[in-house]
Parts: C-alpha cells; sequence; structure tokens
C-alpha cells in the first residue's frame, strides 16, 4: 500500500513538471496559428469582395452560385426585404412609369437573352430608346425571375453600351451596382474613362471585375489599379490567377513589377500596342515621350492625348520654341492638333499658337489668298491666320476669314471652322457684315449658349409645333389653336403639305375632342384599326408583359413603316390598353417632336 502511495506521488510531480515543458511550445502554436488564421480569414474575404470567387464559374454575365451576395453588399441604393429576400432594381419609381415592381413576374428569362437581338441590332429612334429606358429601368423585383434578373440585367447592360450615355450609366449604377457584371458594359466604361485620362474612375470600375470575367485585357486593368492603390499582395495574387487561367503577357508582367518596386525589372522597354501599354511605358520611364502619330487614328488613343500631360508637353515645348516651324512632321502636328480641337478635346485658344510659330514672307503675307494653298495644309491656314490678325482692312479680314473656313470644312473639319470663324468675325464693326450674316451670327451664338435638344418645338412643322402641348394640357390653350388654324390655312392654299407625322398628330387631337379647322379635319381618315392578333390574344389573357415587349418591336419598326399613320394609331391604341397613360404621352411627345 505504502509503495502504491509513493508511486502515485512520484506520478503526480513528473505530471506537474513536464505539462509546462509540452505546452509552452504546443500553445505558442496555437496562438500562432489563431493568428495566422485570422489573417487568412481577412484576406479571404476581402478577396472574395474584390475578385469574386476564385472557383469555376459558368460562362454567365452574374455568377448564379453567387445570390447571397447579388441580393446584399453588391447593391448601394437597390433596396432588399430580408424577409422576402426581394432585390428591387431601377432608377424610376413605378408611379412615374405606370409599371408595376412585380411586372415581369413569371416572365421566361430566356426571353430577355434574345430581346437585345429584336431591340438594339441597329440605331432605334429617340422615341424607341425612351420608351425602352422608362420601361426596363423602372424599378423592377428581380427576385421574381426564374433566373434571378441575370438575363434582365444582361439585356439593360448591353442597352447602356450601346447608348454610351454616361450620364444615364452613372445614375443608373450609382443605385445598382448589379450591372457592374456585365463585361460588354465594363468594357465601355472602363476603356472610355481611361481614354479620358479619368484614372481614378477608371479603377472605380475596374476594381468590380468579378472572377467571371475572364477577359484579360480587363483583368490587366484591375491589376494595373490595385498596383496603383498599393495592394500589391492582391495584385499578385490577381496576376497569379489570370497566369493560371492562361493569361501571358510579358511586358505588362515586368512592368507590374516594375511599378511593384521590383528595380531589377527592364524600365526602357515601350509598348504601344494598346492605352495601357502606353499609360504603363510613360509611367515606368517618365523620360518616353511617344511620337503624336501613333495616337491619330484612334478615337481613344487621341482622347488619351489630349487629355494626358502629353499635350502640356507639345504646348510647353512651342511656348519655348525660339525658331519657327519648318519640316513637314511639324506641320502634321499642328493637323493632328486641329483634329484635337474639331472634336472638342483641345481648345481652339491653345491651338492657334502654334500658327504663328510658323515664318512667313512678306510677299505670302501680302497675298495671302493667292499664295496658301501652295503649302501643307495646316501651314496654309497658318498663313490665313496671321493675315487676318495683321490686316487692318475689315472687308479683307472678312474675305480671309471665309477662306479660313471654307478650307477647314474642306478638309473635313468643320466643327473648328464654325468656331474659329465666328470667334474671329465677332470682332468686325458690324457695319462691314451683312443682314444674313448677322442673323448666321446671333443663330450661332444662341445655339452656342444653350444645351439643344432634339426634343424643342419647331413651327415651321405642324407635328413640331407649339401645337403640340394641346396634347398633355387639360385646358385648351387658345393660342395654341391659332397654330393649328396657321397650318389649316397654309394646307388650302397649298403651301404646307401635311406629311405622315402632321397627319399622326392630327388623329391624337381629334381623340382629344379638339376642334380641327377645315383642311386638317379634312385629312382625318374614317377608317377603322385594329390591334395585331399576336398582341391582342395577349391582352386578352392579361399577359400584360409580353404584350409590352411586342409593342416595343413595334415601335422600333415604325420608322420603317409602310403605313406610318396606322402604325403610330395602333400603338396608341396599344398603349390605352394596357394602361400606359404615363408612357403613352411620352412616346407621342418624343415621337412627333424628333424628325
Amino acid at each position: 500500500m505504502r509503495k502504491f502511495w509513493k508511486l502515485l506521488n512520484r506520478a503526480i510531480f513528473l505530471t506537474i513538471f513536464l505539462i509546462p515543458i509540452f505546452l509552452q511550445p504546443s500553445s505558442a502554436d496555437v496562438k500562432d496559428i489563431w493568428k495566422q488564421s485570422q489573417n487568412i480569414k481577412k484576406i479571404e474575404s476581402k478577396s472574395d469582395s474584390e475578385f469574386g470567387s476564385q472557383q469555376e464559374l459558368p460562362p454567365t454575365t452574374i455568377n448564379p452560385t453567387s445570390q447571397q451576395q447579388l441580393g446584399t453588399s453588391g447593391i448601394q441604393e437597390v433596396k432588399i426585404k430580408k424577409e422576402t429576400n426581394e432585390v428591387i432594381f431601377g432608377i424610376y419609381d413605378p408611379a412615374t412609369t405606370g409599371i408595376p415592381v412585380n411586372f415581369w413576374s413569371g416572365i421566361d428569362s430566356k426571353l430577355f437573352q434574345g430581346l437585345s437581338l429584336d431591340l438594339l441590332s441597329d440605331t432605334n429612334s429617340f422615341a424607341t430608346n425612351y420608351t425602352i429606358k422608362k420601361i426596363f429601368f423602372s424599378k423592377v423585383n428581380l427576385s421574381e425571375f426564374d433566373d434571378k434578373g441575370i438575363s434582365y440585367l444582361n439585356f439593360i447592360s448591353l442597352f447602356l453600351a450601346k447608348q454610351k450615355d454616361i450620364d444615364l450609366i452613372d445614375s443608373v449604377i450609382n443605385q445598382n451596382n448589379l450591372l457592374l457584371n456585365n463585361e460588354k458594359l465594363l468594357n465601355y466604361l472602363i476603356n472610355d474613362n481611361f481614354a479620358s485620362y479619368e484614372i481614378k474612375k477608371t479603377c472605380k470600375y475596374a476594381s468590380q471585375l468579378g472572377a467571371e470575367i475572364s477577359n484579360f485585357e480587363l483583368q490587366k486593368f484591375k491589376v494595373f489599379c490595385l498596383v496603383q492603390a498599393k495592394e500589391n499582395r492582391k495584385a499578385l495574387a490577381q496576376l497569379e490567377l489570370m497566369k493560371e487561367a492562361g493569361f501571358k503577357d510579358s511586358f505588362f508582367v515586368q512592368k507590374i513589377n516594375y511599378l511593384q518596386g521590383m528595380l531589377l525589372s527592364k524600365k526602357g522597354i515601350e509598348n504601344t500596342d494598346s492605352l495601357l501599354n502606353i499609360h504603363l511605358s510613360i509611367l515606368s520611364d517618365p523620360e518616353f515621350n511617344p511620337n503624336y502619330s501613333i495616337f491619330k487614328n484612334n478615337l481613344n488613343k487621341k482622347k488619351y492625348f489630349f487629355k494626358s500631360p502629353l499635350i502640356e508637353k507639345v504646348i510647353d515645348k512651342n511656348n519655348t520654341l525660339e525658331s519657327g516651324y519648318t519640316t513637314e512632321d511639324e506641320f502634321e502636328l499642328i493637323k493632328f492638333l486641329e483634329s484635337g480641337s474639331d472634336a472638342n478635346i483641345f481648345p481652339i485658344d491653345k491651338l492657334l499658337p502654334f500658327y504663328k510659330k510658323i515664318i512667313f514672307g512678306i510677299d505670302d503675307l501680302l497675298s495671302p489668298l493667292e499664295t496658301y494653298s501652295k503649302y501643307h495644309p495646316s501651314k496654309g491656314r497658318a498663313l490665313l491666320y496671321q493675315a487676318i490678325l495683321l490686316t487692318r482692312d475689315p472687308e479683307q479680314k472678312l474675305a480671309f476669314m471665309l477662306e479660313l473656313k471654307k478650307n477647314y470644312i474642306q478638309n473635313k473639319t468643320p466643327v473648328l471652322a464654325n468656331a474659329l470663324y465666328f470667334q474671329l468675325v465677332k470682332n468686325i464693326n458690324k457695319k462691314y457684315l451683312s443682314k444674313d450674316l448677322l442673323s448666321e451670327i446671333q443663330t450661332y451664338n444662341e445655339n452656342s449658349n444653350k444645351k439643344i435638344t432634339s426634343v424643342e418645338t419647331n413651327n415651321a412643322y405642324l407635328h413640331r409645333s407649339d401645337a403640340i402641348s394641346l396634347l398633355a394640357e387639360k385646358k385648351i390653350n387658345k393660342t395654341k389653336l391659332k397654330v393649328l388654324n396657321k397650318f389649316s390655312k397654309l394646307v388650302a392654299k397649298k403651301k404646307y403639305q401635311l406629311n405622315e407625322k402632321d397627319l399622326a398628330m392630327i388623329y391624337l387631337l381629334s381623340e382629344k375632342k379638339i376642334s380641327l379647322p377645315g383642311e386638317l379635319k379634312k385629312s382625318l381618315n374614317s377608317e377603322e384599326i385594329y390591334i395585331p392578333n399576336k398582341i391582342y390574344n395577349l391582352l386578352e389573357k392579361n399577359q400584360l408583359d409580353l404584350a409590352t415587349i411586342e409593342l416595343l418591336k413595334l415601335i422600333k419598326n415604325l420608322k420603317e413603316s409602310k403605313d406610318y399613320v396606322r402604325d403610330f394609331r395602333i400603338i396608341n391604341k396599344i398603349f390605352d390598353r394596357l394602361g400606359f397613360d404615363l408612357l403613352k404621352n411620352d412616346f407621342n411627345k418624343y415621337e412627333l417632336l424628333v424628325s
């Protein structure tokens, strides 16, 4: 018994002595592993939000396996009802469009996959695009779709990419980040902003690229933007993912390595195949100054040149130039600058100093009209401009200005031609200007000082006249009725011929019970119209969503209709059956006002 207690005491002693020895490294390991796992979790969670899932994804615009993310953090102002898992997408309130939130509930999502071919295949009229925008950007419950709205969002993204209306895109994306999973839309946003040297905005969109976007050219922007944001670890991780998928671009990898501080990478290598490559070449070698010629045949490259510091180098060189321009290449540079002014991306006031740096003899300046055409086109225009500055005779000045304007137009720079001409001619005393020229100047100035829209009234045509407001007003405006009387008299005297849009407007006025003057009333046709069988049956079955899509097809094809007035009336009748009064009024306004 004593032996047993002796052994037990020894075992207890050894246990107490040895436990700290074994536990010390073990507890340290546990602590390190916990810390590492927490770091990994943080990296993975950030990686998920930045890159999307790293697993293989199906070739869809939005990964259908990520529906949880689709309905939560990926949206800013998209309203979500957690209790029902609803995702509400759109920018227009249903009260302003007449389209209920659950309007598309139960529709087969495959229908939207082919809808882009039906509605976006070629150039649409203003009214068509406006109606599409109002219908499909009205707030909608994406949860009602069998694919959770993927096909619907794809169609909308294609519409935005085709429209290239950056204000509309920004307003939509600011509320609905879901669209930033569409490759074609992202391609437009990233490249257009990069061409405008909007690097921060470019990176805002590039950072949204998910793993389902397999386009390497777009993924390169993402890597570049991560490096710009000093997130080198993420950039390298993204680059490794691209390499695993087959990405090979030694120039890009070398430049990214250099920008991350790997100074052993060669910085002197240049590449001008793409804007991103040009940009990377400049960043890695500040002395690299690409020739303007690589930018002149591509609109995006041209925009980049004039929006980037490259143009400032050219202007600085011009300001410090002591000798004049003499070579053909220098004249070609000025021609390139002229194209920038014509595209409204290079101010005219910055172009004119280049004209002054070309040296001419006294004979040229005394007789510019006779000698300018023997020179390079840009040198000839510089001669005319210098002659305008030197000549004191107002009539001679005006003659030189007209010739300069004519030459610009002949060389396909009409915007620059008008802008410079009207800028110069305002300095001539009005007594030397004809009434026609004064009227032309006034019209140009009015148009320059306001934003011109294609939906303004124009009383030269009935369908675009002020009388169109009679369609929307509740009280009859007698002044507008006088406009109808004026056109009626013109028709009677055969001084105005009613066109198809005029006739369409007359039908709308008659349906509103507005009293039409004689000649306009005579143009009415009593023929009954009928809704096409396919749409009629859909309306009878209360399948309003499908009927709406067929209506849009009719609207799109209206401009090619062989019986415009009949089809216009049918469209209005379908609007009535759908109960879309607000959309109907807007459609009529834009269809009639835009010629």
